[in-house]
């Protein structure tokens, strides 16, 4: 079985909670290569890669799920996305020289969002404004659904240079935790056990026996996940039009293409004078 860039579920028989596990290699180094990251930054982003994996997969939504922090600090923006293809991308935009204090003291002086985009063409959107609680991104999007979900979640990341994983606990929909509050504070208190190289490296049948021996767990197939890039020539068109014309000129008597590179891989979209000029004809007929 791959063990690499899945998604899995799990539930347990006896008490109404579901579970998943994430694991990225490939996609998440395919991601942050993209762009010179500091180590801390690549943590910080392999860390919302594996989370907005995980709520996609609980959200089951339809279109793309969308995880942002965006602050005035020396971190100005985190951004990771999965749409309903388990299709992964993400970035960081953060000063040159931010060190792991001053991307910290960021997330107390900006705004984090999960935002759900239904229908991408009709616009269609739903947004959640979500504090940033303590150091911990994970403890920000449990206090999320807490408060704007009333589910108990409690959510373990863990990323190393090469990979990332997650591990997801939540009670049930419309189930009341009181009602077996013992019951679930004593798998929180059994994953709690979990060291970050085990998340990273046991195969997930045997991280759960670990974790839950004495419990009756379900474990479903694996979900792919990948990183592909949504850019296209025609959204770089699109680019070049709200530049506008008038301006799209006076950039090429400096240069004798103007290109369009996509942040998220990097790709660069060329256009020359007549390019140019077949984009905005076009928009007129």
């Amino acid at each position: 079985m791959n063990k690499n860039d899945i998604l899995q579920r799990f539930i347990f028989d006896t008490v109404p909670v579901r579970g998943e596990i994430v694991r990225l290699k490939n996609s998440y180094r395919s991601i942050v290569d993209q762009h010179n990251y500091p180590d801390f930054i690549q943590k910080l982003l392999g860390e919302a890669l594996v989370s907005i994996s995980l709520l996609a997969a609980i959200l089951k939504l339809k279109g793309r799920l969308t995880l942002q922090f965006q602050g005035k600090g020396s971190l100005k923006l985190l951004l990771a996305q999965c749409n309903d293809q388990f299709h992964l991308r993400g970035l960081v935009q953060a000063d040159e020289n931010m060190t792991v204090e001053e991307m910290q003291t960021s997330f107390q002086q900006g705004t984090l969002m999960i935002t759900m985009d239904l229908d991408i063409a009709k616009g269609q959107r739903y947004q959640g404004i979500v504090a940033w609680k303590g150091h911990s991104l994970s403890a920000s999007l449990e206090n999320y659904f807490a408060l704007s979900e009333q589910l108990p979640t409690k959510i373990w990341l863990a990323v190393d240079e090469q990979q990332a994983s997650g591990l997801l606990l939540q009670v049930m929909p419309n189930k009341t935790p009181e009602s077996f509050q013992d019951e679930w504070e004593r798998l929180i208190h059994l994953t709690d056990t979990i060291t970050e190289h085990e998340l990273l490296t046991l195969d997930n049948a045997d991280l759960l026996h670990k974790l839950y021996f004495e419990e009756d767990v379900r474990l479903f197939p694996t979900q792919p996940l990948q990183f592909k890039c949504e850019c296209s020539l025609k959204r770089s068109e699109n680019a070049i039009l709200l530049l506008g014309q008038t301006d799209a000129e006076e950039e090429l008597k400096n240069k004798k293409n103007i290109v369009v590179t996509c942040e998220f891989c990097n790709h660069d979209y060329v256009f020359d004078a007549v390019d140019i000029a077949l984009i905005f004809k076009n928009t007129m007929l």
